[in-house]
């Protein structure tokens, strides 16, 4: 499972083309994250921002998550990651696959527990050994633990976890430890609570407010019924001016465009997974269809 997560931009494209049905609510953790990309050469040669922000709670199964989704700013989001729940001093993580209240095997995503020593992803192609357990001190003044691991097939590779908050690669990018097809390796920032920030790589010492603020803009809008067959509805809940709205299909093709239109008839669109893209002023809002008959 944790393949998964280790091709996290790979998943996070594909996505794109699958449908969920979005569900508004205020978050309460926020992970801001900034990668970096080589193709050739080896060099860095640029950067990219995105984000984690949980979402609403939901029952998978009888058991109670939190839903978590990440952002690519100017790219596309919210892209419905999965769900995660703490127990105890494990945090415990459920891909979502393709179709809303699908979710893949749950998988441990952190212990807390662990101390010097112990090892984590035995059984994965390049398991992490804890070198040390140490205590910080965040924005706050609160101590919270400090895990370091080395990878035992990577000489030279290194990830830590802050209790609470994460990892150094933000919060889905466990074992992150080499980087993706594109070339791209992933440095938390910042972790938010409520807005308010919690903790800061010390190693960037920053967090960017504009990007955070960005992911807001999608709790203004609301697209229903969802499934839909007939009509769609375009709920604009801070009287934003809207310029423009694309259904987008998942070949990336627009089949239909409108103008500040609230009511969408979609009737002649076949049944499937779609995008609805809002343009309001110079924001581009991303919302999730699935059309249904």
């Amino acid at each position: 499972m944790f393949k998964k997560l280790q091709n996290f931009r790979k998943i996070a494209l594909f996505l794109t083309a699958v449908m969920a049905i979005s569900m508004c609510a205020g978050a309460q953790n926020y992970w801001y994250v900034q990668g970096q990309y080589t193709f050739s050469p080896p060099e860095p040669q640029g950067t990219f921002e995105m984000g984690f922000e949980e979402r609403a709670n939901v029952t998978v199964d009888g058991i109670e998550y939190t839903e978590i989704v990440s952002w690519w700013p100017g790219v596309y989001g919210p892209v419905e990651e999965g769900v995660y729940r703490t127990e105890g001093n494990q945090v415990y993580f459920r891909p979502w696959l393709a179709y809303r209240d699908v979710y893949g095997e749950e998988v441990l995503l952190y212990d807390y527990d662990l101390e010097e020593g112990d090892f984590f992803l035995e059984d994965d192609e390049h398991p992490m050994k804890v070198e040390s357990v140490s205590t910080i001190i965040d924005e706050n003044g609160v101590e919270r633990k400090k895990i370091e691991f080395s990878f035992l097939t990577l000489p030279g590779e290194s990830e830590y976890w802050i209790e609470g908050v994460g990892s150094s690669r933000g919060f889905l990018n466990v074992g992150r430890y080499t980087p993706g097809e594109d070339g791209e390796i992933f440095h938390l920032l910042c972790f938010h609570h409520d807005w308010n920030v919690i903790y800061i790589n010390p190693v960037y010492n920053q967090c960017d407010e504009d990007f955070i603020s960005e992911s807001t803009l999608e709790n203004s809008f609301e697209v229903f019924p969802n499934p839909a067959n007939e009509v769609i509805n375009i709920l604009n809940n801070n009287d934003m001016a809207v310029s423009n709205i694309e259904v987008i299909d998942m070949f990336g093709r627009v089949v239909l465009c409108v103008e500040g239109n609230n009511e969408i008839n979609i009737s002649e669109l076949p049944q499937g997974e779609y995008l609805v893209k809002i343009t309001a002023g110079e924001s581009v809002i991303t919302k999730k269809l699935l059309i249904n008959r």
